[in-house]
C-alpha cells in the first residue's frame, strides 16, 4: 500500500482510508494578521479564485509551491499553515 491516500489501479485513483487528513489554516492565520483575501492573493501572487477555494475548503489539495507562496506572504513558516486532523472530522 502506498503511504498516500490514493493508490492507482489501472490508472484509476482509488481512495484508501489512512485515518488522518491535512487541514489548511490559511484563513485563520490571515484573519489573525488582519489580511484580506484580496491582499493575500496579490501578495502571494496566486489567483483570487484559488484562495477563495482554499478558504471554503480547507481540506483542498494544494501544491507545496502554493503553500510556500502563502506562507511567505503571511510571514510564517509553511508548517504553521497545516494541521493533521482525524479523517472523520471532515
Amino acid at each position: 500500500m502506498l503511504p498516500s491516500s490514493i493508490e492507482h489501479c489501472y490508472n484509476r485513483p482509488i481512495k484508501v482510508k489512512v485515518g488522518v487528513m491535512i487541514r489548511l489554516k490559511v484563513k485563520e492565520v490571515a484573519a489573525a494578521k488582519d489580511i484580506s483575501m484580496r491582499k493575500l492573493s496579490k501578495s502571494a501572487d496566486i489567483a483570487y479564485n484559488t484562495l477563495r477555494t482554499i478558504y471554503k475548503d480547507p481540506y483542498r489539495k494544494v501544491t507545496t509551491f502554493t503553500l510556500d507562496k502563502l506562507a511567505k506572504a503571511l510571514g510564517v513558516d509553511a508548517s504553521e499553515l497545516i494541521e493533521s486532523v482525524p479523517d472523520d472530522a471532515n
